[in-house]
């Protein structure tokens, strides 16, 4: 099989089948990840990403599109002050998984999807990290 992957930016929004990830600002390391997890997959994939300039904020779309995905994935030490706002309720949603180098935030709290890369999420994003 052919393996298909929509990149999807705001404005955008896609209503198909397939599963669907958003990634919220992510670093270089994350983006190569998943770069090879998607080298490997073997479903269609949507791949949301989220990275606006600090002065085109879309709420109202960030919102609606984590609720859509199967699987969400906010790096919250690379998001801006604007998505840090928002990051308590994105964490708190059962299908986000967060990663950041702070010890001291309370997010633990909320959700117990703290990782470190994606390696540890390899099977929901249907793919292999080599």
């Amino acid at each position: 099989m052919e393996n298909k992957i929509l990149i999807i930016t705001p404005p955008d929004k896609i209503f198909n089948q397939n599963q669907s990830c958003l990634l919220i600002y992510p670093g270089v390391e994350i983006k190569k990840q998943m770069q090879d997890l998607l080298a490997s997959a073997d479903t269609e994939q949507n791949i949301y990403i989220y990275e606006q300039e600090e002065d085109e904020h879309d709420f109202d779309w960030i919102l609606t599109v984590s609720k859509m995905c199967n699987t969400v994935i906010l790096d919250i030490d690379n998001s801006p002050y604007h998505i840090k706002m928002l990051s308590s309720y994105l964490v708190s949603l059962p299908n986000t998984y967060w990663l950041t180098s702070e010890d001291w935030l309370c997010y633990n709290k909320l959700s117990p999807n703290r990782i470190y890369s994606l390696e540890k999420i390899q099977d929901l994003l249907g793919g292999k990290v080599e």
